[in-house]
């Protein structure tokens, strides 16, 4: 069993003292009331530490968790971080702000990637869902994501104390991307604009022009758009001078691998460094799903359904290419040229499109002000949880002295 030293009352442990667990794995120096504890230390067998104040044997107010390479500040409601609070790896500088429940991300905050890349909006069982917006730092530094475990912060959101993911299905454990060897892409970067097809290669049905944004967004579920080998080459050779090393904490969306026989256009190779992408939308699941709107500095933009169906492009020199996409190929256009097509219809079915992508853009917009207020209050209650614990060591310093006095041979983990 474990053992105290300390003050005692009414056949109880009140005033300050040290409890170990057994074999002297795990303990609490801090301040006691009839058996419970107060404030103070608690320190696991793993070196896992909290700091702070309980209730009725539980967490419970302000207090620093420090969980692997996680630090929580912020409150605690019967044991479970919340409601508001702030995480941060302190390895990668990763980060969430914002609401908590059951232990969770859930209603608003900020995730801030490990390369200044941001969320803001709504979470719900600590993924994002609801409406929010993805802004990209500029391209030339955003994180290059080669592993198809280093998502958006699936580590920050993994409980496992060594940081480490859970075991699961590779396209689950990335929300928004399908990577498959070689991948390279960059964090928050979601379009794609591809040339013209190799001369002498075959096209599919005549659908590929200079130009034209053919692939609209990336996504889990689908096979996405790879150019040819050469292409593929050019692409990483623009790639080099800038680190390979993935974060844990990019929200990334990454190119695979067509299917056998397939010919796909190159896609483009040269995104000037200063280039920025914003996605104001919904988000389902972790995934951005449903209606949205993603906008490059450069004037590249899209507006529609993010998963497959229809929507609109806008290239960067003004020039729009509207229709039905699959696969991040325009598959059925309005200009008859490229097919011939009931227009009217697909006028009509875009139009809609387009309608609930700026709609849902605003209400991103609206979400991801809540979002900011709640980040604020977030803080606010992480650098409050910097007093708790400091109040934490104060108490544990005398439960400390205090049992070297009344044993000073008494084993003090801590």
């Amino acid at each position: 069993g474990g053992a105290y030293c300390g003050g005692w009352e009414g056949g109880k442990a009140h005033g300050h003292g040290i409890c170990t667990g057994p074999k002297g794995q795990g303990e609490y120096s801090g301040s006691w009331n009839y058996g419970f504890e107060v404030v103070g230390i608690y320190t696991w067998p793993s070196g896992n530490t909290y700091e702070g104040y309980w209730s009725q044997g539980k967490r419970h107010g302000l207090g620093i968790e420090t969980k692997g390479r996680w630090v929580y500040r912020g409150e605690w409601t019967h044991g479970f971080k919340g409601r508001y609070g702030a995480r941060q790896s302190m390895s990668s500088g990763a980060k969430y702000e914002g609401t908590w429940n059951n232990g969770l991300q859930d209603g608003y905050g900020t995730e801030t990637y490990a390369d200044g890349g941001t969320y803001q909006g709504q979470f719900t069982n600590g993924m994002r869902h609801g409406y929010g917006v993805r802004q990209s730092v500029p391209y030339g530094m955003a994180s290059v994501v080669r592993s198809p475990l280093r998502t958006s912060l699936s580590s920050l959101r993994s409980e496992h104390s060594n940081g480490t993911l859970p075991q699961q299905d590779s396209s689950a454990a990335n929300p928004e991307s399908l990577p498959l060897s070689p991948t390279i892409t960059r964090g928050g970067f979601a379009l794609s604009l591809y040339a013209e097809a190799e001369a002498g290669k075959p096209k599919k049905g005549g659908l590929f022009r200079r130009g034209s944004l053919l692939g609209k967004l990336k996504k889990s579920e689908s096979k996405s758009s790879l150019a040819s080998q050469k292409s593929r080459v050019s692409f990483l050779k623009s790639e080099s001078g800038i680190s390979s090393a993935a974060s844990d904490a990019t929200s990334t969306v990454s190119l695979g691998e067509g299917a056998e026989g397939e010919e796909y256009p190159p896609f483009e190779s040269d995104i000037d460094a200063t280039t920025t992408e914003t996605y104001m939308g919904e988000w389902k699941n972790d995934k951005r799903a449903g209606f949205g709107i993603s906008e490059r500095s450069s004037g590249l933009k899209y507006e529609g359904e993010w998963l497959g169906s229809y929507g609109c492009t806008t290239l960067p020199d003004g020039k729009k290419e509207e229709g039905k996409y699959r696969h991040n190929v325009l598959i059925k256009g309005m200009k008859k040229r490229v097919i011939p097509l009931k227009s009217a219809k697909i006028r009509q079915k875009v139009d809609r499109s387009v309608e609930g992508a700026q709609r849902a853009a605003a209400i991103a917009r609206q979400k991801s002000e809540i979002a900011a207020s709640r980040t604020a209050h977030a803080k606010a209650k992480a650098e409050g949880s910097e007093q708790a614990a400091q109040a934490a060591n104060n108490e544990s310093g005398i439960a400390r002295m205090m049992a070297r006095e009344l044993s000073p041979d008494f084993y003090q983990p801590g």
